[in-house]
């Protein structure tokens, strides 16, 4: 039934619906496959594959209606155990979802549900209605989704001349064939020479992606750096189950589903081909075919660096995307499918010279593709090329376009002026345009990007539409023809008339395998997948001609590398251009998910407020009015400005809630990180992880990234020992390396600790003399824990060499400065022979904190309240001299005390006072007294950034600043950076607190050095 006699509001919400609903039965139903026993399961598929009837039925949608009718019939009798699950039944439920799928799909793009045969389908299922079996007949199994394989010939469904034709053409290809060379010992296998090539047309234009409404291509990139992770983890977890666990593998095989799903609607062309192969692989794993090996999970893991580095080439502003050649992955993924053996990946996931033995090529590997002087022709691709599913996809789509523009134009001969047969038109060649780049017809596309670029000029502009109908004639009549050629070429006939843009050659079908020289052989396929990868991820400007003559890895030259060192040399070059994921900064994520209990609280909030706001407006009245006494009023008007304080403070505490996320979108990439600076140093090491549901302010998650990621790099490269170090000191050969966070205060603690070697204060010191960081006297007089904290120092580094990993002495600084940035501090704890232990501090948000208003010489000032232990009074007599320095005993602990306004570098106050005001603060474990003119009150403020301007001075000891109700501007003291002026103070403290004699000697220690 056609949309267009549906009321399109109530059609958008079934679309939105029904995807839901199929996207929630497809998870459960691969679930179920490895729980059958799950009744729960079951309900929670059949219900919305009843809503999705019952939807349908009511719009009149037959076809869906009638496919999701039996889908629910046999769910009942699976629910009511007439029937056992099976994987067959499984599959068969799978394939009516991917059918209804499609034909939501056609009916939301093109109005109509489609030409989606459902027959079978409901054949399948009224058969196991009746039977309780799945009819399988051999080689007729539903594919799944994603799978793609060559078509296979057996001699059975050959005819006679055909199978000549074949015969001929094979011998043709191998009259010539190449010496072969030296085998490859894998360790298991006998791997023949395989050099996967990259694509010598490859065009790094960047083209436009086809997004639908704003925020689409920002929700896509989200979504797909979530898919990212999900794929990490799941690998991961994979490399860790020797077994091979069936529901990861499911996992996974979903993650690049979904990713390939997306990038296809938006025409992310190479991301699409990548992704496509890589379900392609994992499919074959999921059925049992292949074995899930380290191997494997290693490609695996390079593709998901790959499709990272693929996804950061996307420019959100101006929608475009910078491509990748992503053929040689390609290559190696459908080499590895094909021969179901994953020692073909050592060609992406080992270093360029490992392995400098020649490869072996055998004829069926090696041999010339073609022979002749008619290699040069470029025959039409065929069906082979794509996948079947895409295939078809493309013809129904091209053919329902093709007659709506046609009938548009019929109609706009008559009556120029219907400008919804306009905007059809243009909808209809648009969609032409989409199918063709995504199909890698780029001659096709742009010429009916011109096409529709001429529709959608004539539909803006007042000119008659009737002046354009001629010239659009003669323009589509073209267009079809090259649709028509192309279509042809797809369904493996190719015309004799065929366009002359390349296309990609294939295993040739038997009714085009006429007896030619030019026929190329479907034996190599080495060469004959490299370009059904080109073809499929639409690499280059169009699919690639056969270039048969142009590899010949059979063949190298003495003394020269070989073909597997060529191309381990072309990926490991590939790979290391800082585009690459590695060194790309992930970009910060611009929305965040929302508990809907949240949004319905604080919509009454917002009630609650605007009733108030109407309070305020009536006493207003009542005072121009006259009508009530004054201190009446006033009386109200106190209750209604308490119960306004109640609603702000219960609007801000919603909305930061509302803010929170859980630092598991953070500590989720150190798995991989650990997992391949593991492999990479040579050491055994486990990652534990506690606390990743603790929740920070989505600003700080963002932040802390960077600093984590050094700490984690520092602990493995150098805290953790060699194994055999490990062993001799008495300690298990892994390591072990903590990532935690939790609650703290009013603050997050996050704690980086190894189990290793620890830091030694004495070498530390050493070293900081060596490099000039600071004098032998300044060393000196450094206790161990300032010893430690010479590590956050600008270029130095401890490490006794610089590898790839860490020691260039550029990383602590960072994370220090970084963590300032975000009002924290960072906290150093080492045990020589035990390990070390970083612990960053971090504030909750950084929008609103509780402070303490202090006032020092005239001028207010915020301390944070997280950082103040207490406030006191003391007796200037009882203050003692130490080194020019002030100290108190303070409930039987010597406390230094220094004058804020010293530090500050204030006028002192001269009043001679008794009794002073303190202020305790504390920066970790250590703490300080400042001494202040006034203690003020608690009060909630607004942290504001000094700005660029302000940051170019030094502004030591501050932090940001607030505004005041009075519109007063208050600077935010920074506690951590105060302890730190405190230890550099020299000169005397003002004469105001009074002099003593010196004290015990014992409390010397306890003072700021």
């Amino acid at each position: 039934m056609s949309q267009d006699f549906l009321d399109p509001e109530i059609l958008a919400d079934f679309f939105m619906e029904a995807k839901e609903h199929l996207e929630t039965i497809e998870p459960n139903l691969l679930e179920l496959e490895q729980s059958p026993e799950n009744l729960g399961l079951l309900n929670e598929i059949f219900r919305p594959m009843h809503s999705l009837k019952g939807a349908s039925g009511f719009l009149g949608l037959n076809k869906i209606n009638g496919l999701a009718h039996k889908a629910e019939n046999i769910l009942d009798e699976l629910r009511q155990g007439a029937i056992q699950v099976t994987s067959g039944i499984m599959d068969l439920i799978l394939s009516a979802t991917d059918a209804l799928r499609t034909m939501v799909d056609n009916l939301e793009e093109h109005g109509v549900e489609g030409d989606v045969d459902t027959a079978p389908i409901i054949a399948q299922i009224e058969h196991v209605l009746e039977s309780g079996d799945v009819v399988l007949e051999e080689n007729a199994e539903t594919q799944d989704v994603g799978e793609q394989e060559a078509d296979i010939l057996t001699p059975e469904v050959l005819e006679p001349e055909d199978a000549d034709a074949l015969a001929t053409t094979e011998q043709e290809a191998i009259i010539e064939p190449e010496p072969a060379g030296q085998a490859v010992d894998t360790g298991s296998t006998i791997m023949t020479d395989f050099s996967p090539v990259p694509d010598p047309d490859f065009d790094g234009t960047p083209y436009a992606l086809t997004t639908v409404g704003e925020g689409h291509l920002s929700d896509f990139l989200e979504e797909a750096q979530e898919i990212i992770d999900n794929l990490n983890r799941s690998l991961l977890a994979l490399e860790g189950d020797a077994g091979g666990n069936d529901e990861l593998i499911n996992d996974t095989f979903r993650y690049f589903h979904n990713l390939k799903g997306n990038s296809g609607i938006i025409g992310f062309k190479e991301l699409n081909g990548l992704t496509h192969e890589a379900e392609t692989l994992l499919n074959k794993v999921r059925k049992g075919v292949m074995p899930c090996s380290q191997g494997l999970v290693d490609l695996l893991l390079t593709v998901v660096d790959q499709i990272e580095a693929l996804v950061a080439k996307v420019d959100v502003e101006s929608g475009k995307v910078e491509p990748m050649d992503i053929t040689v992955f390609a290559q190696v993924l459908q080499k590895v499918t094909e021969e179901e053996n994953s020692d073909f990946a050592r060609v992406l996931t080992d270093g360029p010279g490992k392995g400098s033995n020649e490869a072996s090529s055998t004829p069926k590997e090696a041999a010339p593709a073609a022979s002749g002087g008619n290699s040069d022709e470029t025959p039409v691709a065929d069906g082979a090329d794509f996948d079947p599913e895409d295939v078809a996809l493309f013809e129904q789509t091209i053919s329902q376009q093709v007659d709506n523009v046609l009938f548009a134009l019929k109609e706009l001969r008559a009556d120029p002026n219907k400008s919804d047969l306009v905007d059809g038109l243009f909808r209809s060649l648009q969609t032409i345009q989409n199918s063709a780049g995504y199909m890698g017809f780029d001659e096709i596309k742009t010429y009916a990007e011109r096409t529709t670029g001429l529709v959608d000029q004539g539909r803006k502009t007042d000119m008659d539409f009737g002046l354009m109908v001629d010239l659009l004639d003669q323009e589509f009549g073209i267009l079809n023809d090259m649709l028509t050629k192309a279509m042809g070429g797809l369904k493996g006939g190719a015309p004799e008339d065929a366009p002359e843009k390349p296309a990609a050659p294939a295993q040739p079908k038997p009714a085009a395998a006429a007896p030619k020289p030019a026929a190329p052989k479907p034996a190599p396929k080495a060469e004959t997948e490299a370009p059904k990868a080109a073809a499929k991820s639409a690499d280059s400007a169009a699919p690639k001609p056969a270039t048969p003559a142009k590899p010949k890895p059979a063949a190298p030259k003495t003394g020269g590398k070989s073909s597997l060192q060529k191309a381990k040399a072309a990926v490991a070059k590939e790979m290391a251009k800082p585009d690459t994921a590695a060194s790309t900064k992930q970009k910060a994520s611009t929305t965040i998910r929302v508990d809907h209990h949240k949004l319905d609280h604080l919509m009454n909030l917002i009630g609650e407020l605007i009733i108030n706001r109407n309070r305020y407006s009536m006493l207003a009245r009542a005072l121009e009015d006259g009508q009530e006494e004054v201190h009446v009023v006033a009386q109200q008007l106190t209750e209604t400005t308490y119960a306004m304080a109640r609603i702000s403070d219960d609007l801000q505490d919603t909305i930061m809630k509302v803010r929170m996320v859980p630092v598991q979108t953070v500590f989720s990439r150190f798995p991989r990180l650990v997992r391949d600076l593991s492999r990479k140093s040579g050491k055994q090491v486990e990652l534990i992880m506690e606390g990743e549901e603790t929740e920070l302010d989505k600003s700080v998650v963002e932040e802390i990234g960077d600093p984590l990621v050094h700490l984690v790099r520092n602990a493995v490269d150098h805290g953790l020992e060699d194994e055999n170090e490990r062993v001799a000191e008495g300690k298990s050969p892994k390591g072990h390396v903590w990532l935690r966070a939790y609650h703290k205060g009013n603050s997050v603690a996050i704690e980086v600790e190894d189990d290793g070697k620890g830091i030694d204060p004495e070498k530390m010191r050493q070293i900081a003399v060596r490099k000039g960081v600071i004098s032998q006297d300044e060393a000196n007089v450094l206790d161990d824990r300032e010893a430690l904290e010479l590590i956050f120092a600008p270029g130095f580094s401890s490490a006794e060499k610089v590898t790839d990993i860490s020691g260039r002495g550029v990383g602590m600084d960072v994370v220090k400065n970084n963590i300032k940035n975000l009002k924290g501090s960072v906290h150093t704890t080492s045990e020589l022979g035990k390990g070390t232990k970083f612990t960053l501090t971090l504030p909750l948000t950084l929008a609103i904190i509780d402070a303490l208003m202090v006032q020092i010489a005239g001028e207010t000032f915020a301390i944070p309240l997280d950082a103040v232990s207490e406030t006191t009074k003391i007796e200037v007599d009882k203050l003692s001299d130490v080194n020019n320095r002030k100290a108190v005993k303070l409930r039987g602990e010597v406390l230094g005390i220094v004058e804020l306004s010293e530090l500050l570098e204030l006028p002192p106050n001269e009043n001679e006072r008794e009794i002073v005001p303190v202020v305790v603060i504390h920066d970790n474990d250590r703490r300080l007294g400042l001494v202040v003119d006034r203690l003020l009150e608690r009060q909630e403020i607004v942290i504001k950034p000094l700005g660029q301007y302000l940051n170019n001075f030094s502004l030591k000891g501050l932090s940001g600043a607030t505004i005041m109700g009075d519109g007063s501007v208050v600077l935010i003291l920074d506690p951590h950076e105060i302890y730190s002026l405190s230890t550099t103070l020299q000169k005397p403290t003002h004469k105001s607190l009074g002099k003593k004699s010196a004290v015990e000697q014992q409390q010397k220690a306890a003072l700021p050095q």
